[in-house]
């Protein structure tokens, strides 16, 4: 009867180890998507993530554009101002 509870108590075990998510991985997955936040492109206006944008430091500011098309027409734009 032991070797019952014994063999019942690994096969749980075993179980667990190979069916249950890793919790860090889902802690690390919640930590990225809070700091994916969407910026907006001055030019065409599309909000994109930031970490995926395109920069330009402008007047001490920093602008994020969504392709490098839209910085460049933004800065002929300030060019031609």
């Amino acid at each position: 009867m032991s070797r019952l509870i014994i063999l019942a108590l690994l096969a749980y075990l075993l179980y667990r180890l190979i069916f249950a998510p890793p919790k860090a991985a889902e802690h690390d997955k919640a930590a990225d998507r809070s700091h994916d936040v969407l910026v907006e492109d001055p030019v065409c206006h599309t909000y994109v993530p930031e970490g995926q944008a395109v920069t330009l430091q402008h007047q001490g500011a920093s602008l994020h554009f969504c392709s490098k098309k839209c910085r460049d027409e933004f800065v002929r734009g300030q060019k031609n101002n």
